[in-house]
């Protein structure tokens, strides 16, 4: 949460600071997605976690709207764009439909998971296939960091053949700048060291935390937008 954060205060800090900062909280999506993936694993009711994830995308959609009408132009904030709630209850919904028997839910969630990496939610194309992933090879630990190598390369070179296109300047700054804005993508790999620090078991205040990031999530947004709004004008 902390460096969810430090990815949304562009408004207050250096460009070249924001460019640091873009990069290394690349982690922070797909560690909540793979947190996701760990819910549907030990929830009592899958159907109560989707219905979880959906409302609050419900909610936090609603919550942008209304704040779109007391900031200006500048700080406005997508409905979809800005709201990952959604993009966490499709992948959970994908891989729900993926693990049954049933062949037709395998299709659809296939087909799912390709309309979803359309660039329309926050973080689709880069967070389903994570979710994918993860679900996929869940129980081995060194077939996931591969998959995620591969996933990380495969960003890479898409993402930097475009944005080295739309890079005007030969010089460091221009060039890292222009990574960081445009093909960060890749560094969601640095999650996998972190992933490694994980035991698998719940922490001792996890109960108490269990609703913090739902409320955490569009809280810290909202007073950020509204902040730079008021800034700002």
């Amino acid at each position: 949460m902390l460096l969810m954060v430090l990815d949304h205060i562009p408004y207050f800090i250096s460009p070249y600071l924001a460019d640091v900062f873009h990069i290394i909280t690349r982690v922070v999506a797909v560690g909540f997605g793979y947190l996701v993936i760990e819910g549907l694993r030990y929830t009592h009711s899958k159907r109560d976690y989707l219905i979880r994830l959906t409302s609050w995308g419900i909610f936090m959609g609603i919550g942008n709207f209304i704040m779109n009408q007391f900031l200006s132009q500048e700080y406005q904030m997508s409905i979809l764009g800005d709201n990952i709630f959604i993009t966490l209850a499709l992948g959970a919904a994908i891989v729900t439909l993926w693990n049954t028997d049933n062949r037709r839910n395998k299709c659809i969630a296939f087909a799912l998971l390709l309309i979803g990496c359309v660039p329309i939610l926050e973080g689709g194309f880069l967070l389903l296939p994570f979710m994918f992933i993860t679900n996929l090879t869940y129980n081995n630990v060194k077939q996931r960091d591969l998959s995620y190598l591969g996933l990380a390369v495969f960003f890479g070179i898409l993402e930097l053949s475009l944005s080295f296109s739309a890079i005007s300047t030969n010089s460091f700054i221009g060039i890292f700048d222009g990574i960081a804005m445009n093909a960060s993508s890749m560094f969601f790999i640095l999650v996998v060291p972190l992933l490694h620090l994980y035991n698998g078991q719940q922490g001792k205040m996890g109960k108490q935390f269990k609703y913090l990031f739902y409320v955490f999530y569009p809280a810290h947004l909202w007073i950020i937008h509204l902040v730079a709004n008021y800034l700002g004008n």
